[in-house]
Parts: structure tokens; C-alpha cells; sequence
């Protein structure tokens, strides 16, 4: 799948209608180590880093129906390519204005292109969902320039960082029939219950563990200590609220007796 990345970026960058010095120029993406002559003026696009992209993980499995068949599996690993353009122009009496104009018009192309468009997608990547986003010189991108064109023997240049993140599958999807058609028979009432989680100082407490222990049922408090739990037949039950290291159960009866609650205040 990098390498698809990689002939996608090409692709991108090589495309009709680009300005003269960069339609002209070939497009390379070996390692620009000392001495690196090429005969022809060129744009080097080096892959120097491959990272999870840890923001845009996902731990929600994925389902995808195709026909009757059901495709489930756990999410792509978003994997981000990190790559440092540099521009090597050839001939002519200004190679630094050279450069510079090159570098702008790379610039200009990709700074446009927030996704890689469908069209110059290579290989795997074609129709990959989600797009995939272009993030070009973006200040965290690289940590140390100076470091790089030292560990690649090279002198300081001028360069462009761009990183494009691909969705990578880890395993295979698993195939199940597709359910068409679902029967449910409901024969007894349910109900909801709600209540607030306070502590010692009767403050509310935050993401606190809610569990009607009978049924397996189990919430979190949200930011003001409410909690709410549905889908409850009549019945008394044990309330068990966890936060930290502090356990708390009281007894409960659903539906609420007259002028009881199901608030629960921990030590």
C-alpha cells in the first residue's frame, strides 16, 4: 500500500496542465544522499518516516454489506507517510531561483489539494475510504532538519515536508449472512432509571462505574454525576458504583417507591 501512496503522489505531481519547470521536471524518490547529481532537473519526494497516526485510531469494528454477506472486521490501522521534498534543478545561470520557483509551485500544487483526488489513486488505494488527507508543511512534520541532511550525508536544503495518511487493513474481514429480518416479542413493562452520583462533599463525580449487578447492565456517570439505565423489568436489584478505588451498592426497587430515588453518595 506505500508503494501505491507513493506512485498516487506521482501521479498527483506529474499531472497535465502543471507549470512549465514542474510539468518538466521528473519526479524521484530515492534517498538524496552526497553526492546526489541528477542529470535531469528534479523534484525528490524521500519517504523518511512511517508512523501510526494514534489521533485518528479507531477501536469500533467495521461492517460492510456486500450482497447478502455481511463483512466484519477491526478498523485499518491509519498509518501516516512522512516525506521531505526538495528541489534539484539543472542548468541554466540561477540554480537558487530555479529552486525556489520549483519549490513554490510544488508548494502551491499541494498546499490545494487537502485530499489526494480519486483520479491519481494507484493500486490499493483506489476507492479507499476514508479520503485520504495531505498535510503539507506543517510545522511538527519534521523535528530536525539539520539532524536528516546530517544522518543522509548531505548539506542544509531548502524542503518541503508532506505527510499523506492511508487506511492499512490489519486482518481479514469475517463473512456473515446479512439479517434481513428481525423478531422481537416484548411481554413485561421496562423501565428507565436515572439518578446522580455525589461524593463526600456531595460534588458530582465523573465517569463513575454504574452497574445493576442482576442483569449485567452497566453505564458511566456523566459530567454533573447523572447516570441513566433503560430496559429495566420490575425487580429489586443491587446498584454497585465503582469510582477509583471506592465501591459503593445499596439496594434498589424499580419502579421507586414513593419519594425514593436511585441517587448514591460514595465516603
Amino acid at each position: 500500500m506505500i508503494r501505491d501512496l507513493t506512485e498516487s503522489i506521482e501521479a498527483l505531481m506529474t499531472q497535465p496542465g502543471l507549470p512549465p519547470e514542474l510539468g518538466n521536471a521528473l519526479i524521484r524518490f530515492d534517498r538524496p544522499t552526497d553526492p546526489y547529481t541528477p542529470e535531469q532537473t528534479t523534484v525528490n519526494v524521500f519517504l523518511y518516516e512511517i508512523r501510526e497516526n494514534l489521533e485518528l485510531r479507531s477501536n469500533e469494528p467495521e461492517r460492510t454489506v456486500v450482497g447478502s454477506q455481511t463483512l466484519v472486521g477491526p478498523p485499518p490501522l491509519r498509518v501516516t507517510c512522512m516525506y521531505l521534498i526538495t528541489a534539484w534543478p539543472v542548468g541554466g545561470n540561477d540554480l537558487p531561483q530555479q529552486e525556489h520557483r520549483l519549490l513554490s509551485q510544488v508548494l502551491q500544487l499541494l498546499a490545494g489539494t487537502p485530499f489526494l483526488p480519486n483520479v491519481f489513486l494507484q493500486g490499493s488505494l483506489i476507492g479507499q475510504n476514508p479520503p485520504i488527507p495531505l498535510l503539507v508543511a506543517h510545522p511538527d512534520s519534521t523535528r530536525n532538519v539539520a539532524e536528516f541532511w546530517a544522518a543522509v550525508g548531505n548539506k542544509l536544503k531548502p524542503s518541503i515536508s508532506l505527510s499523506a495518511t492511508i487506511s492499512m487493513p490489519v486482518v481479514p474481514d469475517e463473512q456473515f449472512p446479512t439479517v434481513i429480518t428481525a423478531t422481537f416479542t416484548i411481554e413485561e413493562t421496562l423501565h428507565r432509571i436515572g439518578g446522580t452520583i455525589t461524593d463526600a462533599a456531595n460534588a458530582p463525580v465523573v465517569n463513575a462505574s454504574v452497574t445493576i449487578v442482576e442483569r449485567g447492565r452497566q453505564t458511566r456517570s456523566r459530567a454533573d454525576g447523572r447516570y441513566t439505565i433503560p430496559a429495566l423489568p420490575a425487580g429489586n436489584y443491587t446498584l454497585s458504583v465503582t469510582a477509583g478505588m471506592t465501591t459503593q451498592t445499596r439496594i434498589i426497587t424499580v419502579p421507586a417507591p414513593l419519594g425514593s430515588n436511585y441517587n448514591l453518595q460514595l465516603p
